[in-house]
């Protein structure tokens, strides 16, 4: 008797504990990155789906076990939803897309450089072939090569940086639609940058900006285990985060001058739960929330669903479709919108 009332105390402790453990992480992370900003809200940036997905799961066996444990699983997720969207989707599939609409494809191609390999350029007309097949009537391309821009027949109207002269992450731009106007957005101490380009659409001009920011480049070692590996690591993460917002502050001044309807396309290095992310996405509709499915993940290099790159318009523009497709060919993988132009 002794011994079962001792492992029923027991089993209790362990279930309290594995309960008060996530639902506590999940709940701080949730006002830490959301109130504040650094090396501590980046880590939490990251494990937030986890702890989401792990109190999920906790709640629904203490639920099906009929324990009160459950109501702090329910209060850690609700608190999620207090603070932010889903990182998982389950939109309806659309039966039928208009023609009249606007597809819009954006693709950090990591410099065409197939497995992450200088001189492998297998994938080049990889990358080609899945951009004519998808046909797309604009293509927005993140660390764009310069020697593969020739298959690209079907897009009369283009615009590219140039890596020699800017100095910068060369980024590219392919429309079927006249662009009218056009230009480059400079971020001071930073190889990164952002064009634009004013496309005339069924009459209307529509404003889409092609953006790459800052990028972490956090490739840990194991000389960086240490203290002062790790005091690195948190002043470089500070840094970007920094270097992030100013560079959406940027966009977001430049975009504010545009009396038009405004689309942001790109690479952001941010997740969704990042200070930079909320900048730029404010008045503005995401296209994955809007109808993406599933998690939507862009970076697979951490396995993990990871969503870096967006697709973010203005709130009077309708998403029709969202895809995400696994190409494999970047340490990105591309996004592919279709949008009902009012």
């Amino acid at each position: 008797m002794l011994n079962s009332i001792t492992l029923k105390f027991v089993w209790r402790d362990i279930g309290r504990t594995m309960t008060l453990i996530p639902s506590l992480f999940l709940m701080t992370g949730c006002v830490i990155v959301s109130c504040y900003n650094g090396f501590l809200a980046f880590v939490f940036s990251l494990i937030i789906p986890f702890l989401f997905t792990l109190n999920v799961i906790l709640g629904v066996f203490w639920l099906i076990t009929r324990n009160k444990f459950f109501l702090l699983s329910i209060l850690s997720v609700i608190v999620y939803f207090f603070f932010f969207d889903s990182f998982v989707q389950f939109n309806s599939l659309k039966e039928s897309i208009n023609s009249d609409n606007l597809s819009i494809l954006s693709y950090n191609a990591n410099g065409f450089k197939y497995d992450g390999k200088d001189g492998n350029r297998e994938g080049d007309d990889k990358i080609a072939d899945f951009i004519i097949k998808r046909e797309p009537d604009i293509v927005c391309f993140q660390e764009f090569s310069a020697i593969k821009y020739k298959p690209f027949k079907d897009y009369p109207f283009w615009f590219k940086t140039n890596l020699v002269t800017s100095g910068k992450s060369v980024m590219a731009m392919f429309s079927k639609f006249p662009i009218v106007n056009k230009g480059y957005i400079d971020f001071p101490d930073s190889r990164n940058q952002a064009i634009y380009a004013d496309i005339k659409f069924n009459g209307k001009i529509v404003r889409v900006y092609n953006i790459h920011l800052e990028s972490f480049k956090l490739r840990p070692r194991n000389s960086d285990l240490n203290l002062s590996g790790i005091f690195k690591l948190t002043n470089r993460v500070e840094k970007v985060q920094i270097m992030q917002e100013e560079q959406a502050k940027i966009i977001i001044k430049h975009a504010n001058a545009f009396k038009g309807k405004v689309i942001f396309v790109g690479d952001f290095n941010a997740t969704q739960y990042s200070n930079t992310y909320r900048k730029l996405s404010h008045n503005m509709f995401d296209s994955f929330i809007e109808s993406g499915r599933g998690f939507g993940g862009t970076y697979p290099r951490l396995n993990y669903p990871i969503r870096i790159d967006y697709i973010l318009v203005d709130k009077d523009i309708e998403v029709h479709s969202h895809e995400n497709f696994k190409l494999k060919l970047s340490d990105h993988e591309p996004i592919l919108v279709n949008l009902a132009i009012h």
